[in-house]
């Protein structure tokens, strides 16, 4: 059976695909292959150290592009992930750029006996 496409779902059916899709900044305790390296980027209007600024949000959406990657490859996680984040002027606005980076992998099953 083909698994759907992203573009044959809806943005609910998306969201919950992708919320099954681990991604970690260390490796698992799961048996896996590795697929591929995979990288994502963003460019954020804001202040990332400003207390009314939640991080989590700043960081979502390469937290998303990582997911989606991995969803393309039918993978179940992104492992081992990086995170760089800096300020630069970009078209006469401060911003923070982010890039990420990390390894798709789908776990493997294994048996016993």
């Amino acid at each position: 059976m083909k698994r759907a496409q992203k573009e044959e779902l809806t943005p609910e059916e998306l969201d919950n695909r992708l919320s099954g899709i681990t991604l970690s900044t260390g490796n698992v305790n799961k048996k896996y292959i590795v697929r591929d390296i995979v990288f994502a980027t963003d460019r954020i209007e804001t202040d990332l150290f400003s207390p009314e600024v939640n991080a989590n949000d700043v960081f979502s959406g390469v937290y998303r592009q990582l997911k989606e990657i991995a969803f393309e490859y039918e993978a179940d996680a992104v492992i081992n992930c990086h995170f760089e984040e800096k300020y630069v002027e970009y078209q006469g606005k401060w911003v923070v750029e982010i890039f990420a980076y990390g390894t798709v992998v789908q776990f493997t099953q294994t048996t016993i006996g």
